[in-house]
């Protein structure tokens, strides 16, 4: 069940009911993002991108354009956490945007650094949101907010 909000356009109160989340299956595209993301495959998350499309990483203040170097960010990004899955949550769309927040989780695994001993690998999760503008079914930008002290705090 929805929440119930005032109907303000009636001649007298009444209240009607707002769906309380959008189903992720009504957006094929939405699905097919987060099942490649959690299958840890690069070229398929970055295949559903128009041939321009960006991916803006709000928290580390960097951006990726295009499907080659997408995928290589993907690949990046597996290789830290390696067993990383995406819980999506509620779905709320506004034109050719949708907004999906989610749980992030997995085990955060350093790269070796030369001359030092391997570091620990730390368990992660991490409460985030994906705005995705997405038009003639190809996702044209991608942006990813998270905190990145609680991040920092998990791995340090």
């Amino acid at each position: 069940m929805g929440a119930l909000v005032p109907d303000v356009g009636a001649p007298h109160f009444s209240f009607i009911e707002i769906p309380s989340r959008t189903p992720m299956t009504e957006y094929p595209v939405l699905e097919a993002f987060y099942a490649a993301y959690n299958a840890h495959d690069a070229a398929a998350a970055a295949a559903l991108y128009a041939e321009d499309g960006r991916h803006d990483e709000i928290a580390m203040g960097k951006s990726r354009c295009g499907t080659a170097a997408l995928q290589d960010g993907l690949e990046g990004f597996f290789r830290m956490l390696p067993d990383v899955v995406w819980s999506p949550k509620e779905v709320i769309r506004s034109g050719d945007w949708l907004a999906v927040n989610y749980r992030m989780t997995g085990t955060f695994t350093p790269r070796p650094k030369e001359n030092q001993s391997a570091q620990l690998s730390k368990q992660v999760a991490i409460d985030g949101l994906h705005l995705l503008k997405v038009a003639d079914g190809k996702i044209e930008t991608t942006q990813d907010y998270w905190d990145k002290d609680v991040f920092l705090a998990q791995i340090g």
